[in-house]
């Protein structure tokens, strides 16, 4: 049988793609192709399909909090330079941003098992946990992307380990600036994880009171903010990306 691990690592992430049913016109239709031509590609394409079945079945449903909810929209009325309010849920009148999107789109299991597809390269292969085996410690997990600008940001949390490790692309500031990761906890208020890169990987250790902030339904979020050589306050808008962590 083809090994899906012979493949390049985007050729592989083609092949989740395509289990998730993100491929559209004629990418979808050469990607299916290659499904008949190559085995290899095929045999990623049926790894993914197993590996995201058994995530969106494992998952349940997760959303973040009303009391989180609140606090964050709180968060952004405070935020100087947001765009004019908009009505949310009938009643109540919120800025309009990223933040809201983002929690929004990643209320299900199945974007759980989607954030896989990014964080999954041919060397991770080797520690996922085979059929019938313990799982490993519990992690919590986000996916951040914009497409249309051409930003994504993936993480994992690994609390045991108290590790954090983010991969990034397209969030290069301008001069003068940085990117930087924010953690808006249950209580809406976001805290300054501090200066991430803005193409790349990166990972260290969180410090216990990063760790009481981050948990399954908080949310992270990403703004360019000054070169000062310090963890600012408050977030500058625009938010660029920002979604709910999940546990997986």
């Amino acid at each position: 049988m083809a090994n899906p691990l012979d493949l390049p690592e985007d050729e592989f992430l083609l092949a989740g793609e395509l289990a998730l049913g993100a491929l559209e016109g004629e990418e979808l239709g050469a990607a299916q192709r290659r499904v008949l031509a190559d085995p290899a590609f095929a045999a990623a394409l049926g790894w993914w399909e197993e590996r995201l079945a058994r995530m969106a079945e494992a998952g349940g449903t997760l959303a973040p909090s009303p009391d989180l909810l609140r606090g964050i929209h709180a968060a952004i009325d405070r935020l100087p330079g947001n765009a004019a309010p908009v009505q949310l849920d009938g009643a109540r009148s919120r800025r309009f941003s990223r933040w809201s999107i983002g929690l929004a789109a990643f209320g299900t299991s199945m974007a759980a098992a989607a954030l896989a597809l990014y964080l999954a390269t041919p060397s991770a292969i080797e520690n996922v946990t085979p059929p019938g085996q313990s799982a490993a410690a519990p992690q919590l997990v986000v996916q951040l992307q914009d497409a249309e600008a051409g930003r994504r940001l993936t993480g994992v949390v690994q609390p045991a380990a108290r590790r954090l490790a983010i991969s990034t692309e397209g969030l290069v500031a301008g001069p003068g600036q940085i990117a930087e990761l924010w953690v808006i906890p249950a209580d809406g208020v976001p805290r300054s994880l501090g200066e991430i890169p803005g193409s790349g990987s990166f990972a260290r250790r969180l410090s216990e009171a990063e760790l009481d902030w981050i948990a399954a339904g908080a949310a992270l979020a990403v703004t360019f903010e000054r070169d000062e050589n310090i963890r600012h306050q408050t977030p500058t808008a625009p938010i660029l990306l920002a979604g709910a962590l999940a546990e997986v």
